[in-house]
């Protein structure tokens, strides 16, 4: 299994190194504010275009044995890795592999398990029938600033509906509950209170099987938190934060 060679975006210069992954769908330029506002306290931040996705080199594996092996050939070591849905499933598979590879972990929404993939991927093809528009992004995602909107649809065009669907379909079963259950690492664990992938009672689950984890749903929020209730999931991330 050979490594792809991301394409990144970087903001700040700061002593400590923080790492970025976004979900599917997404882009390295969706964390428009995360990246600055961590800039901001002290680190230089990395957010790869995952393989598929943004400027990066697209491949017909698809695995997430794949996603990770990427993730770990730009850097030794890290202070700080937060994820976002698949995003979140390789930094879990990161650490899993790479136990030293951050002293400290954020899940946002992660996918952890996806129990239904005929499901997950005729709700995340939605994202791809047409109008693919700026004003279409924002009428289903009403609380997204427009930046996020319109960051959205060049994402959306980027990346390819073959490949979401292959990266739900390579990886069945998509199960990491071990995984996380086995994080020896503090990490904070956030859901959305609509349409989560982690629910409240799986998360708090989770929490209560690994002293470790802690959960925490940020209320009226959708799967992309960072998006539509930045505020409090801004004050959350800075809670956790040492």
């Amino acid at each position: 299994m050979s490594s792809l060679d991301l394409s990144t975006r970087s903001w700040g210069s700061g002593p400590k190194q923080a790492l970025l992954l976004h979900g599917i769908s997404s882009n390295a330029e969706g964390w428009w504010r995360v990246g600055p506002a961590l800039a901001e306290l002290g680190y230089t931040v990395t957010a790869p275009d995952l393989r598929g996705h943004g400027m990066s080199p697209t491949s017909a594996d698809l695995t997430l044995a794949s996603y990770t092996a990427d993730v770990l050939a730009i850097r030794a070591g890290w202070d700080l890795i937060l994820g976002h849905s698949l995003g979140g499933a390789i930094a879990v598979l990161a650490l899993t592999e790479r136990p030293g590879l951050t002293p400290i972990l954020i899940l946002e929404d992660p996918a952890v398990a996806i129990p239904a993939p005929e499901l997950a991927i005729e709700n995340l093809l939605k994202s791809y029938v047409a109008p693919i528009s700026q004003e279409e992004v924002s009428r289903r995602n009403p609380t997204w600033h427009r930046e996020d909107c319109r960051i959205k649809v060049s994402a959306i065009i980027e990346s390819r509906p073959a490949m979401v669907e292959q990266t739900i379909r390579q990886n069945v079963p998509w199960n990491l509950v071990e995984e996380v259950v086995a994080l020896e690492i503090p990490t904070l664990v956030l859901g959305a209170e609509f349409e989560p992938v982690v629910p409240a009672e799986f998360g708090r689950d989770l929490a209560g099987m690994n002293p470790n984890l802690t959960f925490y749903q940020i209320g009226g929020s959708s799967h992309s938190m960072h998006r539509d209730e930045f505020d409090a999931f801004w004050a959350r991330v800075v809670d956790f934060l040492p």
